[in-house]
């Protein structure tokens, strides 16, 4: 991440209270992570890869998951452990850097809604290793991913924006793809582009 896009997080982060306070938040988790918790047949560990303010974390947890979130913003630590709280939920948030964290266990279930496209395609490899610690064998990563429609569709601040042959590409041999969806998605600021095409993948390990 660049140190303008750091200081972007740090803006918007410093005039949030709240999750709805945030331009990304969405109320719904992603369908696929739906589908792969439904495909799963007990619940078990679940990670939170760049977990924002948490909601996706506490969807997890109210499906039986013992989840760990984790962030490089205190601040949405912070907001993290207070809905935890709110809502009597166990949820262990860890501030830390995604490419040197290294948890105690590996996870069953790897939720990623945003943290990836912070890295350009040099910490991509960093990133897929990190993933494979994660990641238990036969556990299912779900990905949000801004994607890329042209060569025109760059821009200096945000998110990363990548082809889906790429993404694909990064995540073989050890993760096979079960599903993608896709969508073009608006309100974003113009800094940003206005709009973007956003992927989700749901990709297993091999067991």
């Amino acid at each position: 991440m660049t140190d303008r896009s750091r200081k972007v997080f740090e803006r918007l982060y410093g005039k949030a209270s709240r999750a709805e306070d945030l331009p990304w938040h969405r109320t719904e988790p992603p369908q696929l992570l739906v589908d792969a918790l439904a495909a799963r047949s007990r619940p078990g560990a679940a990670l939170d890869v760049g977990c924002g303010a948490g909601t996706y974390s506490l969807f997890l947890a109210r499906q039986g998951y013992n989840v760990t979130a984790v962030d490089f913003m205190p601040q949405a630590i912070d907001m993290v452990r207070r809905a935890a709280a709110d809502a009597g939920l166990q949820i262990t948030a860890c501030q830390a850097d995604v490419t040197t964290w290294v948890p105690p266990q590996r996870f069953d279930v790897v939720l990623d809604v945003g943290c990836l496209h912070s890295f350009d395609a040099h910490g991509h490899a960093l990133y897929k290793t990190q993933l494979l610690r994660w990641l238990a064998p036969g556990g299912d990563f779900v990905l949000t991913h801004l994607g890329r429609r042209g060569w025109w569709d760059r821009w200096p601040i945000g998110p990363h924006r990548v082809e889906r042959p790429a993404v694909i590409a990064l995540m073989e041999p050890e993760l096979t793809l079960r599903s993608h969806q896709s969508e073009i998605v608006t309100g974003m600021p113009l800094f940003m582009g206005g709009g973007a095409l956003v992927d989700r993948y749901w990709f297993q390990r091999s067991g």
